[in-house]
């Protein structure tokens, strides 16, 4: 059945009677969210479908009309959606004092069971034929327009007498499962919808003084500006950076260079081991850099390894240098976390341990998994960086408070036991900044910098090209200042990733590079702490012609060769596993005197 659309004369663009001014506002002003509903009294479908026409007319970016409406009758999935508000509302209860728990239990939040039925409002974000129009820069308006149809819903609900209550205490991951959503198609809100027992004066929450109503006063800012005096509230100071710049450092411990004591009595040791002298190649250099980074010989067991896996997103993404826009960030971000992701499955095969950090992802996590497998720590700098193009990426503060977060992040896996610290980003148009560090710190041209990132067009490229060019143009970077090139032009993950290099370091903890991201990260760090060099693994050869010249610049000869390059710390990980091998072969081999071996190399004497 299809509800006719009223065509509106072009012509009539005069403000409503007042009558119908009146009705609209009233309807407004009234409109209440509904928790108790009169029992066993259906919705007529004339007025529902009415209700679902009102919602089907918001407004939409890029007349995207990204929303679908899921109708819930059956009882028994009614009950298993409310058993999953139960168990968040106990949850969400734990995060308030004894008081006021009590008062929030003390409130009745939902409806599912006693209402006429549910109604999920769902926004399909999947793909379409091409990218729609407007949501370059803000992709989240997707979301938003499905939002708009809730609001649109939820007062013509009222103008009809219905009650609407928005449940929002209740798991997407449940949702999406009970009412077997697609991939892609993912719940905004849950609705109850019946006959009211009654539409209160106020909203219940200010009525039981749970929180108080915000006047309009408090709410406008009239002045070009959002004033915090509007409301009130006192700005927050920011902490000062835990990785402080060079001048600021003055007196403080240099980092200390790789031991070579450590390195030569690793060798040694090699030298002794029933094989020809270096015949394990690269596994015994590996072992050696282990020793080195320690300082010590033999160095600890590699018992726990940490992928430090950095979060972001970039405002260079508005000029169309990814295949991809800003939302995937987040939504790989939840698929890291709920295991779905390739860096799930190497590091566990690999052992490595995951620590996820959001230091400043700009897109919608409101469908994050309720039960992870993997934790994110949320220690966003920034909703994303400013588009590096036009202006600087970030102000230096913002890259310093970046990098203590890397440093923290350092820090905690390392307390926990971590003996090697594997490098990670995710962070959609990250591969630009980090051809753009690349260039500014071995003044390599673009040209020979740039490659395809996620997979991009020679078009699409060849603009990524132009925008790194302009970057540089605009911002001439000083090498004398790693910190302000890397502010303007970097990323707040690369930020922390530089910071976690470092502190990791300091406290003598090998670390392993992953992709171009990392090694442009590198550069910087090195360009910080020159000695860091002997602390940093090359873990693979990725085909972006950066990640070449970046390696070069450092002097470091990558482990593996697969042609990967998805990031992640996937490639780390790997040499993770190589490097655990290394030491366990060296640990575990017999000498040629313990073996009962005469012979250099391994081989008898002649027994002539």
């Amino acid at each position: 059945m299809t509800v006719a659309t009223p065509l509106l004369d072009p012509e009539v663009v005069a403000a409503f009677s007042e009558e119908a001014r009146r009705a609209v506002y009233e309807c407004i002003a009234l409109r209440r969210d509904i928790r108790h509903f009169q029992p066993n009294i259906e919705v007529d479908q004339a007025v529902l479908l009415r209700i679902l026409g009102a919602a089907h007319q918001a407004p939409s970016v890029g007349f995207s009309q990204p929303w679908g409406f899921v109708i819930i009758h059956d009882l028994e999935l009614r009950a298993r959606i409310r058993e999953s508000f139960l168990r968040c509302r106990e949850a969400e209860a734990g995060r308030f004092p004894t008081e006021r728990r009590e008062a929030y239990l003390a409130h009745k939040l939902e409806g599912i069971c006693e209402a006429a039925l549910n109604l999920c409002v769902a926004v399909d974000l999947r793909d379409r034929d091409e990218a729609i129009l407007g949501t370059t820069v803000q992709p989240e308006a997707v979301r938003a327009s499905a939002c708009c149809a809730v609001e649109n819903l939820w007062l013509a609900a009222r103008a009809e007498g219905i009650g609407v209550g928005w449940v929002s205490i209740v798991e997407p991951a449940v949702l999406r499962a009970e009412l077997r959503l697609p991939p892609g198609v993912e719940p905004v809100a849950y609705l109850c919808l019946g006959h009211p027992v009654a539409f209160r004066r106020r909203p219940m929450l200010e009525e039981s003084g749970w929180r108080p109503h915000i006047s309009l006063e408090n709410a406008v800012h009239w002045h070009d500006r959002w004033e915090e005096a509007a409301r009130g509230q006192v700005p927050p100071v920011a902490s000062p950076p835990l990785v402080r710049t060079d001048a600021a450092r003055q007196g403080e411990e240099v980092l200390a260079v790789g031991s070579d004591t450590a390195r030569a009595s690793a060798r040694a040791q090699l030298a002794t081991l029933t094989k020809p002298v270096e015949s394990l190649g690269r596994l015994e250099e590996l072992a050696i850099f282990y020793a080195g980074a320690h300082a010590v010989f033999p160095p600890p067991a590699l018992e726990r390894a940490t992928l430090a896996l950095f979060a972001a997103d970039h405002g260079v993404v508005v000029e169309g240098v990814s295949a991809y826009g800003s939302q995937i960030t987040a939504a790989m971000v939840a698929n890291v976390m709920a295991g779905g992701a390739a860096i799930n499955a190497i590091a566990h095969e690999c052992r490595v341990e995951i620590c996820l950090t959001d230091v400043g992802v700009a897109g919608d996590f409101s469908a994050l998994p309720r039960e992870p497998r993997v934790i994110l720590r949320r220690h966003a700098v920034r909703a994303g960086t400013r588009n590096l193009a036009r202006e600087a990426a970030m102000t230096r503060a913002e890259a310093e408070s970046a990098m203590a977060v890397g440093a923290e992040m350092a820090r905690l896996s390392i307390e926990s036991g971590a003996r090697v610290l594997a490098l990670g980003e995710i962070g959609i148009g990250n591969t630009t900044a980090a051809a753009a560090l690349i260039c500014a710190f071995t003044g390599v041209p673009a040209a020979r910098v740039v490659g395809s990132g996620t997979g991009v067009s020679e078009l699409v490229q060849s603009r990524k090209k132009r925008v790194v060019e302009g970057a540089l143009a605009l911002h001439c970077p000083d090498m004398r200042d790693p910190i302000g090139v890397l502010a303007a032009l970097g990323g707040l993950e690369i930020a922390a990733i530089v910071g976690c290099a470092i502190e990791a370091a300091r406290q003598r903890v090998p670390v392993v590079l992953d992709g171009v991201v990392t090694n442009a990260a590198a550069l910087v760090a090195v360009a910080l702490e020159p000695h860091l060099q002997s602390y940093l693994l090359a873990a693979h050869e990725s085909p972006e012609p950066g990640a070449r010249v970046a390696l070069q610049r450092l002097g470091l000869d990558p482990v593996l060769k697969l042609d990967m390059r998805l990031g992640e710390g996937t490639g780390a990980c790997l040499a993770v596993a190589l490097l655990r091998t290394a030491l366990l072969t060296q640990r575990s081999m017999a000498t040629f005197a313990t073996a009962g071996i005469v012979g250099r190399a391994g081989l008898a004497k002649d027994s002539q």
